[in-house]
């Protein structure tokens, strides 16, 4: 097994992010991997697993695409970067929801509870766009088929509306 030291630190940087860090961050690193003892999630080639771990970090431990990809798939679903600044924790906690389904095999979420997930988050944009004055691009795509050409292309010229 690894020694988790300053060393491991570095290479293991160096390997996941291709760049030196602030020795503070390396030592953020260096707690929240000792705190793991022998488990080395992230290093695991199952993106679902590095997900379990990861949500709980505020340390990102592994490239965020990877993490993000892994979160989609644990939790069933799209999940926009607005999310992790606006409900952290309620993505924590359908993170503990669905760990416990993956543990008990059943990965999945329906459809319909899909769908209210992504209603949620758009509408908690929405929201945040409203209350900080910010502008929101919102695109509706259930076009009419009369707007598309015969190649299904759009071609009404409409592009949303800024909110």
């Amino acid at each position: 097994m690894k020694e988790i030291n300053q060393d491991y630190v570095k290479q293991y940087v160096k390997s996941k992010f291709g760049e030196d860090l602030p020795e503070k961050n390396m030592n953020n690193i260096l707690s929240v991997m000792e705190r793991y003892g022998n488990n080395y999630w992230w290093e695991s080639k199952d993106i679902i697993e590095i997900a379990m771990y990861q949500v709980f970090e505020r340390i990102l431990m592994v490239p965020f695409g990877e993490f993000h990809g892994g979160l989609e798939k644990l939790l069933d679903r799209p999940v926009w970067t607005h999310e992790f600044g606006l409900n952290i924790e309620g993505i924590r906690e359908e993170a503990r929801s669905a760990i416990a389904r993956y543990k008990l095999g059943n990965g999945g979420i329906s459809d319909e509870k899909r769908q209210e997930k992504i209603q949620s988050s758009i509408q908690m944009l929405e929201d945040y766009c409203k209350k900080t004055g910010k502008q929101l691009l919102k695109v509706d795509l259930s076009q009419e088929e009369d707007d598309k050409n015969e190649d299904g292309l759009d071609m009404s010229g409409y592009d949303g509306e800024i909110y």
